[in-house]
């Protein structure tokens, strides 16, 4: 495939909780966008239970109210350091659930941006199940975008499938999830901005340290088994699919359109 980074993409991020996309991706948005393609962020929940524990810890503890507007302040904050959009579906975590009707609304999502790139969780990311419940709603409008027979909600015009890749595991437990990236994206112009976006979460102490760790191993990894020489931070994606070799004709799923290849 050509390279991941490059001009006037259409990049549709999804992120289980508040502070996910930014901690695993938050230096390859800012990339995106440095080189002039949008980001729109689609958080399915702020993390209001699970995932805010500076708040809980909080004497008195906030209202679950007050925590998503805290971290509703927090995703807009960060995603503008970056340079993307985004938006929060509020479906709620610990457990998130996305059922047929919420799946009809990610698949709206799908037709209303027209991505041709979409990221999501690591789809066996097990030790946290919000990541693959997330994930597993992001493949499934992924296959059926683009079919004239499903109507969302929206009542929406199908759009082509876009490219998925999946972005890092829950820290620390890539050994049980079997998560080896096998793409890597070079962060080191970006590294900064994505430390500055991470402090955002003040709700989320800590961030920027232990994902600074993590992105100065996989730019070690980069620079030995992707040639990425003089790398200093990076993050590591796995793509979803195979890669193409000798190919010249339109990029899509499925067979060519008639009167297509000659």
């Amino acid at each position: 495939m050509s390279d991941l980074i490059r001009p006037n993409r259409r990049v549709l991020i999804f992120s289980a909780h508040a502070a996910d996309f930014c901690s695993r991706a938050g230096g390859t948005i800012a990339r995106f966008v440095d080189v002039g393609s949008s980001v729109h962020i689609v958080d399915f929940s702020y993390g209001e239970l699970c995932e805010s524990p500076a708040l809980w810890a909080r004497d008195p503890a906030p209202s679950v109210a007050e925590i998503k507007q805290i971290r509703a302040a927090e995703i807009q904050a960060a995603a503008a350091i970056l340079g993307a959009s985004a938006e929060c579906l509020d479906f709620g975590d610990c457990p998130l659930l996305i059922g047929p009707e919420r799946r009809q609304q990610v698949l709206d999502l799908f037709r209303q941006h027209q991505p041709d790139l979409v990221m999501s969780h690591w789809k066996d990311d097990i030790l946290h199940p919000d990541h693959c419940e997330a994930t597993d709603a992001v493949i499934w409008a992924s296959r059926y975008c683009f079919r004239p027979g499903l109507a969302g909600e929206a009542d929406l015009p199908p759009c082509p499938a876009p490219e998925v890749v999946f972005y890092e595991t829950t820290l620390g437990t890539a050994p049980v999830a079997r998560y080896i990236p096998s793409l890597f994206v070079d962060i080191t112009a970006s590294y900064e901005r994505k430390c500055q976006a991470l402090d955002c979460f003040a709700a989320q102490p800590g961030l920027g340290e232990r994902y600074g760790w993590l992105a100065r191993y996989r730019a070690l990894e980069a620079q030995s088994t992707a040639w990425m020489q003089g790398c200093e931070y990076a993050e590591g994606f796995v793509r979803l699919g195979t890669e193409m070799a000798g190919f010249s004709g339109p990029i899509g799923f499925g067979p060519a359109p008639a009167g297509g290849r000659g």
